[in-house]
């Protein structure tokens, strides 16, 4: 039975169009069991569909009140932490879908906790495939040649940067990152900024970047990206015929020293994505890395800027990247191509996706639910409820104020739509690991920026501690089960 078929009638309104899909699908489309009556008066009962969503409590809540005012029912909606969904000996998921972070869907896949989306349902109008961002849709929701999840969303690093400031000093926003260096340095600089600048006895940084735990490791992969990732090269992180790292090399390398040097003008390097946008926001320094996300912000907290401000103090740009790439074939370094962006886009950093568990027993009723709540008519509601989310189809350009910080309404929240636009419709990416062990890998990496910043060790030193600790991690999972884990990972199947 096609999704199309039960749910992309146009002749009937929503509502009762999913009335009409639960009662084909419960009394049309199973089988009954031994000893059920043939009385057409015995119907079985229509249990409510359960969806598990994985460390988002605001997006449970938003899911439950949005689903069940649609098909009258009561939705159980049950929560779990990442750490309490992947620990002990768990065969299955108790749930028919399940939302959660975009990074884990290797680990549920390598698993074979969720199911794969076939060829005939993912083209079915009401998923309506084609009008999703390219890079999500041809990568993040995709397990090696499969798709496996609809999106909610996955944000972009982007840079906020102050206009005003550039304005007067007439600067351009950076392209490279040996231009972003360049700024942060003289942005560091209270005395060329004037009165723009926070007042003396307020902190001010050139830039906020996120640094916390996990955030060091992910800005090195974002850092490192545009480096590492050569046209003519598909592994990046690993040698996907062998699973030896390839971090302790010198496109890392360069990262992680810029990196360190850029960290060296903020005051906090203990920035979240989330507390660099308050920081900008809060008029304490001229950059920040991060997504604008106006979920879960407290509203009575007053904003430092007017309605006749926003549009003068706030533009958006996408992250920089290097004309400069290393070929690890050659083991040289050589200039991009004059047809190649300088941009690489790192995916997967945050973001949530749902896909139907392996056990449900209403597989096609679980799709159904998942194709429209990340369609046009709720993909944006309940998205935007998430601070792990931002605009995902091509639709909701002219939506963004319904995502972004109130500070960034206006020409700011169209700035940041067309940024995440162009860099998820970017040729070159490259993952944010989403293979089984992430954290363990990225807490390598995090430790690697730790002992730079406090001057213990060098970058190549560093770097080559996380590769031994990689290979650790790699073994101790299985060599050959997280071979085939990164090379499904790159869309190919082993």
């Amino acid at each position: 039975m096609s999704i199309r078929n039960v749910l992309s009638r146009p002749t009937f309104p929503v509502l009762a169009l999913w009335s009409l899909a639960l009662i084909i699908v419960v009394a049309g489309g199973c089988k009954r069991d031994h000893g059920e009556s043939d009385s057409p008066n015995a119907a079985p009962p229509e249990l409510p569909l359960r969806v598990l969503v994985i460390d988002d409590e605001p997006l449970a809540k938003a899911v439950k009140l949005a689903w069940d005012s649609r098909v009258g029912g009561d939705t159980k909606v049950i929560t779990l932490t990442a750490a309490e969904l992947l620990e002990g000996e768990r065969k299955r998921l108790n749930a028919d879908v399940v939302l959660y972070p975009s990074y884990l869907l290797g680990e549920l896949a390598e698993r074979e906790w969720i199911e794969p989306i076939d060829s005939e349902d993912a083209s079915d109008p009401l998923f309506d495939r084609q009008g999703i961002f390219e890079l999500i849709r041809l990568h993040e929701i995709n397990w090696g040649n499969t798709v496996y999840a609809v999106p909610l969303g996955s944000p972009q690093f982007t840079v906020l940067y102050r206009k005003d400031i550039f304005t007067k000093l007439q600067l351009e926003p950076p392209a490279t990152w040996d231009e972003y260096q360049v700024l942060v340095n003289r942005l560091s600089d209270r005395s060329t900024i004037g009165d723009l600048a926070a007042p003396s006895d307020e902190e001010w940084s050139g830039v906020a970047e996120p640094l916390a735990p996990t955030w060091a490791g992910t800005m090195l992969l974002a850092r490192a990206a545009a480096y590492a990732r050569h046209r003519n090269q598909y592994s990046t992180l690993f040698d996907f015929n062998s699973m030896e790292p390839l971090i302790a090399s010198p496109p890392f390398e360069r990262a992680l020293q810029e990196l360190v040097t850029s960290a060296a003008n903020d005051r906090n390097t203990q920035h979240t994505p989330k507390s660099a946008c308050r920081a900008f926001l809060a008029g304490e320094c001229a950059m920040a890395i991060t997504w604008p996300s106006q979920a879960g912000n407290d509203s009575s907290v007053p904003s430092p800027l007017t309605l006749s401000e926003r549009d003068n103090w706030i533009g958006v740009c996408e992250l920089p990247g290097s004309t400069e790439v290393y070929n690890s074939r050659t083991k040289s370094w050589g200039e991009r191509g004059t047809d190649e962006s300088a941009r690489v886009s790192l995916i997967a950093i945050d973001g949530r996706l749902g896909s139907v568990t392996k056990n449900s027993h209403r597989k096609k009723q679980a799709l159904g639910m998942l194709f429209m709540i990340s369609g046009d008519e709720l993909g944006t509601t309940i998205g935007s409820s998430s601070s792990h989310t931002t605009l995902f189809r091509a639709t909701q350009l002219g939506q963004e104020s319904t995502w972004v910080d109130r500070e960034l309404a206006g020409d700011a929240a169209r700035e940041y739509g067309e940024v995440v636009q162009a860099a998820q419709n970017r040729a070159s990416w490259l993952d944010a690991i989403r293979i089984p062990g992430r954290d363990k890998y990225l807490a390598a990496l995090d430790r690697a920026v730790e002992s730079v910043a406090s001057n213990e060790a060098t970058p190549a030193d560093a770097l080559s501690a996380a590769a031994s600790k990689w290979n650790d991690i790699t073994d101790s999972i299985g060599r050959a089960s997280q071979q085939r884990a990164y090379m499904r990972s790159l869309g190919l199947e082993p």
